[in-house]
């Protein structure tokens, strides 16, 4: 039951990062017969970027046809709970997950209040949706949650932000 509950977390919290609320649902149903695609998200990067505690955000496209792969850095749990609480991500599960339920936070079984977390978004355009009742055009979509680990070294700056608190973490300028 607990993994189960893991999975529900992760599918809602990478469609919070990975898609947004802010494009007029009728127009976008309109266009493809009440279908929607990766075409059809906002900015992220400025949803997620306005979120107290998120330190930074990237956003890349992969080579193994992941159209779309976020990167955020988040503060700790509290500042993830924020971006997942946010109308923004709400509004972004009933768009594109109306009949899925949601938790009260982001990750339930991660009980680690002060550890800073990174957390990868990807998603992979299909010509139809993968779940039923989803009107999203995904073949892929995934969140996966890191910590990390004391220890490291950067030489003129590194992938995390700056402001990223790693115990051990030597930074070299």
């Amino acid at each position: 039951m607990q993994l189960k509950s893991l999975a529900l977390a992760a599918v809602s919290l990478v469609v919070g990062i990975g898609i947004g609320a802010s494009s007029p649902l009728a127009s976008a149903q309109q266009q493809t017969g009440g279908q929607l695609s990766v075409r059809d998200f906002p900015d992220l990067g400025a949803g997620l970027k306005a979120t107290p505690g998120c330190l930074d955000v990237k956003s890349t496209a992969l080579a193994d046809g992941k159209m779309l792969t976020i990167f955020a850095w988040f503060e700790n749990k509290a500042a993830l709970n924020a971006w997942y609480k946010s109308p923004m991500h709400q509004g972004a599960m009933k768009r594109f997950f109306p009949n899925m339920p949601g938790h009260a936070e982001a990750i339930p079984a991660f009980k680690d209040e002060k550890s800073p977390l990174l957390v990868v978004a990807t998603v992979t355009p299909a010509d139809r949706p993968l779940l039923a009742g989803s009107p999203l055009a995904v073949s892929q979509i995934a969140i996966e949650v890191y910590t990390p680990v004391p220890g490291g070294l950067a030489f003129g700056g590194g992938f995390g932000p700056e402001s990223l608190k790693v115990p051990g973490l030597r930074r070299v300028k």
